[in-house]
């Protein structure tokens, strides 16, 4: 049973520094368009119906502190990790993958944005070892971990234990299976803990861990097999006949964003274009222009922090924001802006004066890139 999740307690090491596998700087370079891709982006979009606007009200989620017991306590009492979830069946009625080497984190709410961030919070990074290896490492990493949110298909987090003071880095190999064959994806980590994001909902994957070192790759753990839950139909607008509009291309910026990974296009309906920024697949920032070569610049809120704004990647949840700060304390700069969902946006002075706040990312629940 792999971590013998039913029997024992793991410990969780505390005070460690934040993930920094997968971070947005290390994406490949963005894509030249072609010729198809700029029409596809420049053709008007459909209008999207949204459901009526919630009442607005500031973003107060509080973060959890970081584990200062063992790695996933499973007791009764247990509020964070539970080697079942706290319902059987999706939001869609499928029921949910349950084996000994999946863990649930529960406790988020029905209308909380999913966030790869404060799910990482529990996973605080080791110190690398720095003696000097002798061979490639000998003993394969222990007890592979698939750690799930419940309501939150897109990602997961892998968690393992260290193969042996040999190991620089750690090689994490997910292969989606479905009716086409096989689809493989890599990426490379020095912790004993990753997200894998930009999953499918109810999809089958399976992943495996090989540590390595300047002297060569060890051996694997044994392969761990998940299925993903059915997908949130709040946080994405099908359109029939799109998908994947979302183009890669390196738009022009007011350079205002927490976030400093690949950028993304897609043409609204509002006849403008919706600018995204990564810093990781679930947390972005969100930019509007009225040309694809044109700047591309934050959008202001006069009436909360921007949590509307999520709208712009159709998504129905108010969203998690960042640097919820009054205008009067942000520097004055131009921008879009406007009040309330589903209303037109204008173009003008945001911050300082103007009642219009702005922010440095967004959490919308809706991963970028996906099929829409």
């Amino acid at each position: 049973m792999a971590k013998g999740l039913a029997v024992q307690h793991l410990s969780v090491p505390v005070n460690k520094k934040p993930n920094l596998v997968g971070k947005p700087s290390d994406h490949e370079k963005p894509l030249d368009l072609t010729q198809a891709q700029k029409e596809s982006i420049l053709k008007p979009f459909a209008l999207v119906t949204a459901k009526p606007r919630q009442e607005h009200r500031q973003d107060t989620t509080t973060y959890p502190p970081l584990i200062t017991s063992t790695r996933f306590d499973f007791n009764e009492n247990s509020s964070i990790f539970r080697p079942l979830p706290t319902s059987d069946v999706d939001i869609m009625g499928k029921k949910r993958f349950v084996a000994p080497h999946v863990v649930y984190k529960t406790g988020k709410k029905p209308d909380e944005p999913c966030s790869i961030t404060s799910s990482l919070a529990y996973f605080p990074d080791e110190d690398p070892n720095d003696l000097n290896v002798t061979s490639p490492p000998r003993v394969p990493p222990s007890n592979l971990t698939v750690v799930t949110v419940e309501g939150c298909p897109s990602f997961v987090i892998l968690d393992w234990e260290k193969s042996d003071n040999e190991t620089r880095e750690y090689e994490v190999v997910s292969t989606a299976k479905g009716p086409n064959g096989e689809e493989v994806s890599v990426l490379t980590t020095n912790q004993t803990h990753t997200a894998v994001e930009n999953l499918k909902p109810e999809s089958s994957y399976e992943f495996k861990v090989t540590p390595r070192n300047e002297l060569g790759p060890g051996p694997s753990s044994d392969p761990v097999s998940f299925s993903t839950e059915s997908a949130d139909p709040r946080v994405s607008e099908n359109v029939s006949g799109k998908d994947a509009i979302w183009t890669q291309f390196p738009f022009q910026s007011d350079a205002y964003s927490e976030c400093n990974g690949r950028m993304f296009v897609k043409r609204t309906w509002y006849r403008k274009f919706v600018g995204i920024q990564l810093c990781n697949s679930l947390r972005y920032q969100i930019y509007l222009s009225d040309s694809l070569n044109g700047k591309f610049y934050n959008i202001g809120d006069q009436s909360g922090y921007g949590e509307d704004h999520c709208q712009f990647v159709d998504s129905f949840l108010d969203g998690r924001t960042g640097n919820n700060m009054p205008a009067d304390l942000l520097p004055r700069r131009l921008g879009f802006y406007r009040s309330l969902r589903q209303e037109p946006v204008s173009f003008g002075e945001i911050g300082g004066r103007s009642h219009a706040t702005y922010v440095g990312w967004y959490e919308c629940g809706t991963p970028i890139p996906g099929k829409w």
